[in-house]
């Protein structure tokens, strides 16, 4: 992985709680705030380049994630109905407190990272470096996609629990 890569991944999974939560307030459907994280994670693995400082992360990834999460809404022919735009600014407004991005958390994550099994690890690289759907994963791992979806999300959870316990320890 090239360290643009590496930096987009360390990025996008210190901000997926934020993300997945921005997501699932705006579609109101955890299942398919998993798949937006999905879109949302190719997109910004995809053009993350185009983000010049790390502290502008969260902001551009919240208007990817918005965008996304709005096109999965079109598609569904019975959407719920959409949140006000009001209330998306106020959500924007809320998480925008957020956005700052310490270096220690991401020296943590990295370590996080280096804990993962292999398959986690494989997982990883095959859905966000890659590039792979998580159907085609599944596809290529002879793997139920829901098995892939469980598999990543239980990935994350892990490295959120690594990190906080690893900036707990610093931190005392």
């Amino acid at each position: 992985m090239d360290p643009r890569q590496e930096r987009s991944v360390a990025l996008l999974l210190s901000h997926r709680a934020m993300l997945l939560a921005y997501i699932v307030a705006i579609v109101r459907d955890p299942d398919l705030a998993e798949d937006v994280f999905q879109n949302v994670a190719i997109v910004v693995l995809d053009k993350a380049h185009t983000v010049a400082k790390d502290e502008e992360f969260p902001v551009w990834a919240r208007r990817v994630a918005r965008l996304e999460s709005l096109t999965a809404l079109r598609k569904r022919k019975r959407a719920p109905e959409l949140l006000d735009q009001s209330v998306l600014e106020l959500l924007e407004d809320h998480w925008s407190f957020t956005d700052s991005e310490p270096a220690p958390a991401r020296k943590a994550l990295r370590e996080c990272v280096e804990t993962l099994s292999p398959y986690a690890r494989r997982l990883i690289q095959m859905r966000f470096v890659d590039e792979i759907s998580a159907q085609e994963v599944a596809s290529q791992l002879n793997r139920s996609p829901n098995t892939i979806y469980v598999a990543l999300s239980r990935t994350y959870r892990h490295l959120a629990g690594c990190v906080e316990r690893r900036l707990a320890r610093e931190g005392s």
